[in-house]
């Protein structure tokens, strides 16, 4: 009985040494799957690579656009000096340049909304610390006004005049911004995620009556908190007229539906949608930001809280037809508020027109 006992008991911690073993090879095993997994990741999406000095120099009255003139805001670029036709007696002065530096961890991207009809019908200025978890949404009114290659325009033209390069050069030498990257979306867009996810919840601020049967527009919508299909969440973001203050008040509305739509858009009841919100994405989104680079900021994004993380705001100004004329000071203080730089923004680097 002894000896019998004994072997049963030499079996079982012989079992339970290989169970043990067996376990420990297991969690090894899962963790140096998690080690190489996060180095393939660091490797593979490491944090973009941007400039951290911005340079600020004289620019020609044409701004953007002139081929005679640099942009007023150039990631470590040189002053140009153009040679003079004659030579003079007193010895030319270089302009005197100034230079900020960005904060490490915060990046920008020029939001931008096209419709069907062509055009550009709706523009934001993003802004993501990375380090802070925390994230602006500046609306840029379409009908603000612009000096390009010697003409006041609308900043909603620049991109039907010279592309998407030539209104990302405007924003940023309007503002002192650098912008990092542009995401352009087809509003259509909107209208499939929302019907895909089943429709969002949203607080609408005004009656909306609007007819344009030249663009198969139709906008019927009552005030108040209700869930929106898809074509009624594309009519409360193209909704101009509906409006006193037009562009101005359509922006507030959709700085605000952006956030209800992010919010009720990442959840987990929508993760087995996933596969087909990419595919809307990648047929109606076109951007400069390589796969890896969205990767990341994704990864950066999780866990923030969309209602203390994220601010909104639009550039402050008046109406002065047919051209929005932004405030100078106010402008100011939203740049600076957005801690892009470790300095304070002084306004001389600003280029904002005034007809």
């Amino acid at each position: 009985m002894a000896k019998r006992e004994q072997k049963r008991r030499e079996k079982s911690g012989s079992g339970l040494f290989r169970f043990f073993r067996g376990l420990y090879i297991t969690v090894f095993a899962f963790s140096l799957v998690i080690v190489v997994g996060y180095v393939a990741f660091r490797l593979w999406a490491p944090a973009p690579d941007v400039d951290d000095q911005v340079v600020f120099h004289p620019t020609s009255d044409e701004g953007p656009g002139d081929p005679n003139a640099g942009p007023a805001a150039t990631p470590g670029a040189q002053p140009s000096v153009q040679p003079s036709a004659e030579p003079t007696a007193q010895p030319t002065q270089e302009p005197e340049e100034l230079v900020l530096h960005r904060r490490e961890g915060v990046y920008t991207c020029l939001l931008i909304g096209s419709a069907d009809m062509g055009g550009t019908d709706t523009m934001m200025l993003g802004v993501f610390d990375t380090k802070g978890k925390t994230a602006s949404l500046v609306s840029l009114p379409r009908d603000t006004v612009v000096r390009v290659q010697g003409k006041y325009r609308k900043l909603n033209t620049m991109e039907s005049l010279g592309g998407t390069q030539l209104l990302m050069d405007t924003v940023s030498d309007m503002l002192a911004v650098p912008v990092d990257y542009y995401v352009e979306v087809n509003t259509r867009a909107f209208k499939s995620i929302v019907d895909k996810i089943g429709g969002v919840y949203f607080d609408v601020p005004v009656n909306m009556d609007y007819d344009d049967p030249y663009q198969d527009l139709h906008i019927h919508i009552k005030k108040g908190y209700q869930k929106l299909n898809g074509n009624q969440a594309l009519g409360v973001m193209r909704c101009r007229s509906c409006y006193a203050n037009a562009d101005i008040g359509r922006t507030q509305t959709q700085r605000k539906f952006l956030t209800a739509l992010a919010k009720q858009t990442v959840t987990l009841s929508n993760v087995d949608k996933v596969p087909d919100l990419i595919n809307i994405l990648s047929s109606y989104v076109k951007t400069d930001m390589e796969l890896n680079q969205m990767v990341w900021f994704a990864t950066q994004a999780v866990g923030m809280d969309l209602d203390t993380a994220l601010a909104t705001a639009v550039l402050d100004g008046e109406w002065v037809s047919p051209y929005y004329e932004l405030d100078d000071q106010k402008v100011l203080e939203l740049v600076n508020s957005l801690g892009l730089y470790q300095e304070d923004v002084p306004p001389e680097v600003l280029n904002i027109c005034h007809p």
